[in-house]
């Protein structure tokens, strides 16, 4: 492991919807302690398992959520003089505990125990949710928004493979504490599985799609699959600068066509698809080439393509052998080596070093003392403001599109001074977005206003001397640089990390590249929807009869944010701590593989690839998207265990399904699980999917609707503190609803500010923060160097 973060002790209750955060935090140096009941986190029962063996050692969600981590076992938190001296030693405690659920997690009685400590409660609705609903992945990811827009537009939608919606949830969690622990100060964390969801879906379901446009974004999303000669599936997009190429491209393949140069718009991604020759063009050469083909030729003519891997194709992947995404680990205990992926945030300049799972309670004598904890008497002092967490870092920002802006924005949200570096020459395309009459504006797009909210804009001539001088200075008054870049790009702008430090001793570089920074793949265009193809998660998720599409969004950009924010805070730690800055490379695809952790490790352990989901779970049943009354609705709905299925059978008004001897336990129902669908869709079949959810949550039973952009902006009482309206001065009649950051300091407002105009932000730079005289500034202005 990295030792970032060491020194910072992290108590780690959560269960499967938040683990990640423990683990990502473990990776980085900190002491992850699992605090356990006597049999054990849930976690560990969860299957599948290691040989088929279904105990506490051997659920392969446990053998890689709980890498790094210790264990102790302790039965009743409330009563437990051990659990109060873990707390009072410790700087973070992470739980998943529903409102009301579990004595001795209230707030007010650890901050008793420690003043400073920093709680994280992830919960399926957030704290505010006094009812106490249920939920897991498949339901949060139905309310937030990602199962209506995943799938075939005609078919039933779809639940993403590897649990995306707990993946969201423990990164938000994990970049929540980063912060927190910056800002040194006792805080609870509120994170709801239904938001953090929410928050991924920014650019697929942007609010203003429906506020301004009356527009529902539908199935497929932003997903894509295509299919190839040989079967194999490729995921590509055709930007209009290199429409060119592809031209060239059909015409060395010989496929027959009659566009010209002229024609670049029909490349545009608001171009129809009916009608559409481009569309044409590509799917004539999918028909004439093998997926290995295409991705070559799409090599070659520099257009942003990936094939669509599974599990199979990843470890014979060069890009993937060059990298060492791939490692194998000793189990002592179990007696044998694992197959491991890369740790996500693998990419500080020490590196992460794995180490196997505790057993459990392995750590007890070790870190439960027999003493009673004494109750501590410093004052508790009041939750500070989240808008200034981060005050005083200083970040320069060369990020562009999504990724890497939406990681920025979360600092800028906390309060760390995000300057935007712009060019007009070559200006960011979410500058180009549409405004509310359909026009391109570069200040009033609601994409590009959530994604760099907070942030300031410094609009420079790169291709200048005295624009890159700027910016040196700039430099040398920051602490943090960031870019997504391709590999090196920031070099050849004479911006490598040697110059940077030379302008700044201890500056901390983080680079968010594509693919990684070695490999074929490396120099390569990238978007967030191609990597995810690339990753093998589009071939954990759906219908094996359907395209491997993956989700609606492009997962990567959203993974990607909260790793920055994790890298960089840990890095600014160890640099406080007298150790210099560093270089941080944090590649998307890998970052992405590496969250497919317990699926790859059951891949190697059987030889055999998880299957596709079709909406089940082997811990559930039923589970699934089910139609409900209406056109194109749909109710989500798990049940776990025995007396889950009881209570559902009574509220479908069918108790005698408990006795069918094809239902009567687990994994009879996952045996028959058909029959048991065609039961429950008979039911929901006639529901109204909000009243229907709400009857089966009265029953204590995960259950939600599938909800569109209208639901969640609209009607879902449970969200309607998710959006912030921001204005901008180029058009301040104009309402642009952004997201809220979906990590909340309890008894806090946390209202975000707009982001920048194009260069708004050039004379306060370079008068106040570089120093410069008025005469100096007239003089950058009028020669053309900020712009």
């Amino acid at each position: 492991m990295s030792d970032a973060l060491s020194g910072v002790r992290v108590l780690d209750l959560a269960d499967r919807s938040a683990a990640l955060a423990g683990r990502l935090l473990a990776d980085l140096g900190a002491e992850v302690v699992l605090v356990e009941p006597p049999n054990g986190n849930p976690i560990r029962w969860m299957a599948p398992f290691l040989e088929d063996t279904p105990d506490p050692e051997h659920s392969f969600q446990h053998l890689y959520l709980g890498a790094n981590k210790k264990s102790v076992a302790i039965d009743d938190l409330a009563g437990s003089a051990e659990f109060d001296a873990l707390v009072e030693s410790a700087d973070v405690l992470i739980d998943t505990a529903r409102p009301g659920t579990r004595a001795g997690l209230e707030h007010e009685r650890l901050r008793a125990l420690r003043p400073d400590l920093i709680q994280v409660s992830v919960t399926p609705f957030g704290l505010a949710d006094t009812e106490g609903r249920k939920a897991n992945d498949l339901v949060a990811g139905a309310t937030g928004g990602l199962v209506a827009i995943s799938g075939e537009r005609k078919g039933t939608p779809v639940h993403g493979g590897a649990h995306p919606s707990y993946t969201l949830a423990g990164l938000t969690a994990a970049s929540a504490t980063t912060i927190a622990l910056h800002a040194g100060r006792g805080v609870h964390i509120d994170i709801s599985l239904q938001e953090a969801t929410l928050a991924s879906l920014m650019q697929t379901s942007n609010a203003t799609q429906w506020t301004w446009f009356d527009r529902i974004p539908a199935r497929p999303g932003l997903s894509a699959a295509l299919r190839c000669k040989d079967g194999g599936h490729v995921g590509l997009l055709v930007r209009p600068d290199r429409f060119p190429a592809f031209l060239a491209w059909l015409d060395e393949v010989g496929v027959p066509h009659e566009m010209t140069e002229e024609d670049w718009p029909w490349s545009r991604l608001d171009a129809p698809r009916r009608g559409n020759p481009v569309s044409d063009g590509i799917l004539a050469l999918a028909r004439a080439l093998t997926r290995d083909e295409f991705a070559a030729g799409a090599l070659g003519a520099d257009i942003v393509c990936l094939p669509v891997l599974g599990f199979d194709d990843l470890e014979d992947c060069e890009q993937y052998r060059v990298n060492d995404q791939f490692r194998e680990v000793e189990h002592d205990a179990l007696g044998r080596t694992l197959g491991f992926v890369r740790s996500a945030v693998d990419g500080m300049s020490d590196g992460v070093t794995l180490r196997r799972a505790p057993t459990l309670a392995e750590h007890t004598t070790e870190l439960t003392p027999a003493a009673p904890a004494s109750r501590s008497t410093s004052p508790v002092s009041p939750s500070p403001d989240p808008s200034q967490a981060l005050r005083g870092v200083r970040i320069v920002d060369f990020g562009w599109v999504l990724a890497a802006p939406i990681g920025t924005r979360l600092l800028a949200s906390f309060g760390a001074e995000v300057i935007r570096v712009e060019n007009r020459r070559k200006p960011d395309s979410m500058r180009s977005q549409l405004d509310p009459d359909g026009k391109p504006h570069p200040d009033l797009g609601g994409l590009f206003n959530t994604v760099n909210a907070g942030k300031k804009s410094l609009c420079v001539d790169l291709g200048s001397d005295a624009g890159m001088a700027v910016v040196r200075d700039l430099v040398a008054e920051s602490d943090v640089v960031v870019n997504n870049f391709r590999p090196g790009a920031l070099e050849r702008m004479g911006l490598g990390y040697d110059v940077l430090c030379e302008a700044k001793r201890d500056i901390v570089l983080l680079n968010l590249p594509g693919a990684h920074k070695q490999g074929p793949w490396a120099e390569r265009a990238s978007m967030g929807n191609i990597l995810m193809a690339a990753s093998g998660f589009n071939m954990l998720t759906g219908f094996p009869e359907h395209q491997p599409r993956g989700v609606g969004i492009p997962l990567p950009d959203f993974v990607a944010p909260h790793l920055l924010t994790a890298t960089i805070l840990s890095a600014l730690r160890k640099r406080d701590r007298g150790e210099g800055g560093q270089e941080i490379d944090l590649a998307q695809l890998s970052a992405t593989v590496s969250l497919l952790g317990a699926e790859w490790m059951q891949y190697r352990a059987t030889g055999v690839a998880p299957p596709r989901g079709a909406n089940r779970d082997a811990n559930h049943c039923p589970h699934g998207v089910y139609p409900a009354a209406g056109e194109d609705q749909w109710m989500a709905i798990a049940v776990a265990g025995d007396d889950e299925w009881r209570a559902f059978c009574a509220e479908l008004g069918r108790p005698e399904l408990t006795d069918d001897s094809r239902f009567a336990t687990h994994a009879a129902r996952k045996a028959h699980e058909d029959a048991v669908d065609e039961v429950v869709t008979a039911w929901t079949s006639d529901q109204d999917k909000w009243e229907g959810a709400a009857r089966l949550q009265a029953c204590g039973i995960a259950a939600g609707p599938v909800e569109d952009l209208r639901d969640t902006f609209e009607r879902d009482p449970l969200l309607r503190g998710h959006y912030q309206t921001v204005h901008q001065p180029a058009d301040p009649s104009v309402d642009i609803p952004i997201d809220r950051e979906t990590a909340r300091w309890v008894g806090r407002e946390h209202v975000l500010t707009r982001a920048p105009g194009v260069g708004e932000h050039n004379e306060y730079v370079v008068r106040e923060i570089l120093g410069r005289s008025d005469e100096d500034y007239v003089k950058l202005v009028i020669d053309g160097v900020l712009q």
